[in-house]
């Protein structure tokens, strides 16, 4: 499995929350340029450094995490680059510490 934005990552975050008993659906989306740099991150040069960012269609992509309405919050969204990052902060080596990091970033 590659630490990028994917569905397949989307997927194996719900699984995880499912698993480990927290409470978030993540999905990928696409945003405008504009969109993802108010949104999600305003270096649209990271994202396309790191392959989430179209210059054809002018898009990015990002997981976008969504809370139970009774948590009051905001989405958040997650890029390739805060995921590489976190991968390394946590020192991955295991299934179960990549699950941990993903509870610790997804997590309210």
């Amino acid at each position: 499995m590659k630490i990028k934005v994917s569905k397949v990552f989307a997927d194996f975050i719900n699984k995880t929350a499912k698993e480990l008993g927290f409470e978030v659906s993540a999905k990928v989306v696409e945003l405008s340029e504009n969109s993802y740099r108010w949104n999600v991150d305003s270096d649209i040069f990271r994202a396309l450094d790191y392959g989430d960012y179209d210059i054809c269609s002018r898009t990015g992509k990002a997981i976008m995490l969504v809370y139970p309405e009774n948590y009051f919050a905001c989405p958040n969204y997650l890029t390739t680059y805060q995921l590489n990052q976190e991968f390394k902060k946590y020192n991955v080596s295991s299934l179960e510490d990549l699950k941990s990091m993903i509870k610790n970033m997804c997590e309210i």
